[in-house]
């Protein structure tokens, strides 16, 4: 009889510490994330994978990593920075706008050229000189923009091909371009295409970038001083990195640390 009680008596501190370590709707906050274009669908993913851990909620802000970039530099009320560069987040430390122990590199983007035709595409170069429109997100807003001007400027093209660039001022911009058929082909984030066209979401030919043809793009993360929510933001930076988490990253299309 005495065992059975203990044993109530256990049942119930163990769901009290359960219902302690889980948030209720008023100690539960809000995390407001200002992300690169190119990292929409991971992140979406992500976010509720947090949610669902944590019970806080996560609010999504979407742009091109400079324009983010201007609209932090001009307070506006983000807690979390996730660039598609390494340079802005660096320069938000500099500028003692960011938390330099924040900062983490959560994935390394790969450049791709993505057709929606179903026919087999040239080779990157006799694709690129044939084709009518070319879609490039803003060397100067975006990442991938300008990974696609270096790869351009590797094959000798950029002078070529200006005539029919179709420019986008993100690389969300630049897949709807070809997506709707406004552009014939598109420098977008492998990581835009590669599970669609696998998972015949969408059609269409993709040629991977070598690596060698532009710079690194180390995507990092960082938070911001402005943020109430230090505890937060910090739980999810640590979330971003974890084994699995990153894991997770690498089947969407990005090199991660693991890899």
């Amino acid at each position: 009889m005495q065992s059975i009680k203990n044993i109530k008596i256990i049942a119930l501190f163990s769901s009290s510490l359960w219902l302690f370590a889980l948030p209720s709707k008023s100690l539960a906050d809000t995390l407001h994330l200002a992300v690169a274009s190119n990292f929409i669908a991971p992140i979406q993913h992500l976010s509720k994978v947090f949610e669902k851990e944590t019970g806080h909620t996560i609010t999504l802000s979407f742009g091109s990593s400079g324009k983010l970039f201007a609209q932090i530099k001009h307070g506006a009320p983000y807690d979390i920075f996730l660039s598609a560069d390494l340079i802005k987040p660096q320069t938000l430390i500099d500028d003692q706008v960011a938390k330099p122990e924040s900062l983490v590199i959560y994935a390394k983007g790969q450049l791709a050229l993505w057709s929606r035709t179903t026919k087999p595409l040239d080779s990157l170069e006799e694709t690129l000189l044939s084709t009518k429109r070319i879609a490039i997100a803003n060397p100067k807003l975006a990442p991938y923009g300008k990974a696609a001007e270096e790869s351009l400027r590797h094959l000798s093209l950029w002078d070529k091909v200006q005539h029919k660039l179709v420019r986008g001022e993100n690389i969300g911009q630049t897949y709807q371009f070809v997506y709707s058929k406004n552009a014939d082909v598109g420098f977008v984030a492998l990581s835009q295409v590669q599970s669609q066209v696998k998972e015949n979401q969408t059609e269409g030919q993709i040629i991977k970038i070598p690596s060698s043809f532009y710079s690194d793009i180390n995507q990092a993360a960082v938070a911001l001083n402005r943020t109430d929510k230090a505890v937060l933001a910090e739980s999810f930076m640590t979330f971003l990195m974890r084994v699995d988490t990153q894991a997770q990253i690498a089947q969407f299309g990005y090199i991660t640390v693991q890899n």
